[in-house]
């Protein structure tokens, strides 16, 4: 596993005259995605730390004609924080990150809400049975595998995680590497997170492994289940269940499929076509991956067979239950150069010109005239400190 190289982002003056990140800069956008579908042209009011969406612009207010597309969120559902740059990743669109296992005395300081990274969210330590998968796989280190041998120990490893602060357990279920937590363990587990009101993610490889996660009341995969054909019956039981699968296609093979990349479009399809709820993830840490917004990952979505608009949801959510209603965006952001594609077949290659920034630096550039739907591969993200604050 391999450790990108960081983007060099040079900073720049502060502009001359009034402070273009008041409270009454105005940036109108092409498009907005507002959590279930994209809305046209919209003006938002920068605060300098979050921009709301207005129906009128003052006179002589600043107002930017910025263009391009804002999501309020893009998230990958599957990273390692540990083994990754979150400054590249920021910078490539990420806003937002699910680290799925490290040391958790050192994923809790990923809550800290440093605006220069994404947002992120943590498991705390894997859990697994003695000697079992990550423990000896190499790639992380002491303490961020948990090895449980009984129900009582596995039930304290949940709470000692939450403490840490863990949004959520995984625990790893991998015959393919050793042996696993038995059944009662595995209930436990699931049975102990949830009563403290946190789902479970579930590694499931080799044969069976999947039906044993769904079993046991697992809420979400790890990874689209690479290792063995899912039926169609549990892939049903799977939606009933609202178990969401995150997708992890690319790490198959890096952009040269494996047969591993197969099995796992197979299922992903099926799944994404039987109603499931797929969410794009990455497992970034995990080899030569895109830092960023990974337009592999989402091409081999698409072509797996998750429609356009679930491809969308899958890494930038839904927020609002409300399908008309703006919303406000910030303090992080993604922005891209461009409005929607109407091809489907563009999204990929769209989305992955994201980039990540801040309300604040958002309105700083569209104010210097240095992010342009003209230049996509212009560096927006400041690295003046008060552009972070």
């Amino acid at each position: 596993m391999s450790e990108q190289p960081a983007d060099t982002h040079p900073t720049r003056p502060h502009p001359t005259g009034p402070d273009p990140i008041g409270t009454d800069a105005y940036l109108t956008v092409d498009a907005v995605w507002n959590g279930h579908r994209f809305l046209g042209p919209t003006t938002f009011r920068s605060d300098g730390e979050r921009l709301h969406p207005v129906d009128d612009i003052p006179s002589r207010a600043p107002h930017h004609h910025l263009g391009g597309t804002l999501f309020p969120r893009l998230t990958d559902h599957h990273t390692h924080v540990g083994l990754t740059d979150q400054h590249a990743v920021f910078a490539g669109g990420i806003t937002h990150a699910i680290d799925l296992g490290w040391v958790p005395a050192v994923a809790a300081g990923w809550l800290a809400d440093d605006l220069t990274r994404p947002a992120v969210a943590i498991v705390g330590s894997l859990i697994t049975c003695e000697g079992g998968y990550p423990v000896n796989a190499g790639w992380g280190p002491p303490g961020s595998s948990t090895e449980v041998g009984g129900e009582r120990e596995a039930r304290l490893a949940v709470r000692a995680n939450i403490m840490m602060g863990a949004s959520r357990i995984k625990v790893t279920l991998n015959t393919e590497a050793g042996e696993t937590v038995d059944d009662h363990v595995l209930h436990s587990i699931v049975a102990e997170s949830h009563a403290q009101g946190v789902p479970v993610t579930v590694h499931v490889q080799g044969d069976g492994q999947t039906a044993r996660a769904v079993r046991a009341g697992a809420d979400q995969l790890a990874h689209a289940p690479f290792t063995e054909r899912v039926d169609d019956e549990l892939i049903a039981e799977c939606v009933r269940r609202g178990i969401g699968w995150v997708s992890t296609l690319d790490i198959h093979g890096w952009g040269d499929p494996t047969e591993q990349h197969g099995i796992a479009s197979e299922n992903l399809g099926r799944f994404a076509r039987a109603g499931g709820l797929v969410l794009y993830g990455t497992d970034l840490g995990n080899g030569p991956l895109a830092v960023g917004v990974n337009e592999r990952e989402l091409r081999g979505m698409l072509d797996a067979g998750v429609e356009s608009d679930a491809l969308i949801r899958s890494i930038a959510g839904p927020r609002r239950p409300d399908d008309h209603v703006m919303p406000t965006v910030g303090p992080r952001l993604a922005w891209l150069p461009a409005p929607p594609p109407a091809e489907p077949d563009a999204l990929p290659g769209w989305l992955a010109t994201a980039r990540g920034l801040t309300a604040r630096a958002l309105t700083r550039a569209a104010a210097d005239g240095t992010l342009s739907a003209d230049a996509p591969t212009a560096s927006p993200l400041p690295s003046t400190p008060e552009d972070h604050a």
